[in-house]
């Protein structure tokens, strides 16, 4: 609904920005088919002690900062394991949630896991007002821990 109260003459429209590897990976030879190969579990690319997530890669995931933030999760704990010789924690599950909005103050949730090694599973969380509030919560944390905040925010 616009500012006047009128409505626009569509339900809905989903926009989604073009996904490709930058030139910088493509001309480094990194990408096939487009994209950045690498271990799904990992984030590690074909060459040793480098690794890719987001956007770049043929992970297996959709193309939300959720999955990113998860799988860079992994790497900094591979990285970090490989700098004090210890055992790597875990890998890549490729759980995310992505909130949806319907409207009017109205928001529900998708909780999904890609990697489990089973087909990809996945609930729907009907829109609810603690839903709208935990979107505002999720959307916060992520620009203070991402662009503002404190370290101890990070």
């Amino acid at each position: 609904m616009l500012s006047d109260g009128s409505e626009l003459p569509y339900a809905l429209f989903l926009g989604v920005p073009i996904h490709k590897a930058p030139a910088v990976a493509v001309s480094a030879g990194m990408t096939e088919n487009g994209w950045i190969p690498v271990n799904p579990l990992t984030s590690e690319t074909r060459l040793p002690g480098v690794y890719a997530v987001g956007d770049v890669t043929s992970v297996g995931t959709p193309k939300a900062g959720v999955f990113a933030e998860g799988a860079a999760r992994v790497v900094a704990q591979e990285i970090a394991s490989q700098v004090r010789g210890t055992p790597a924690l875990g890998s890549y599950d490729g759980k995310g949630s992505c909130y949806i909005e319907f409207g009017h103050g109205k928001v529900g949730r998708v909780d999904v896991q890609f990697l489990s090694g089973t087909p990809p599973t996945g609930t729907f969380q009907t829109p609810t007002e603690a839903l709208t509030a935990e979107k505002g919560l999720f959307g916060s944390t992520r620009a203070a821990r991402w662009f503002r905040g404190p370290a101890s925010a990070r």
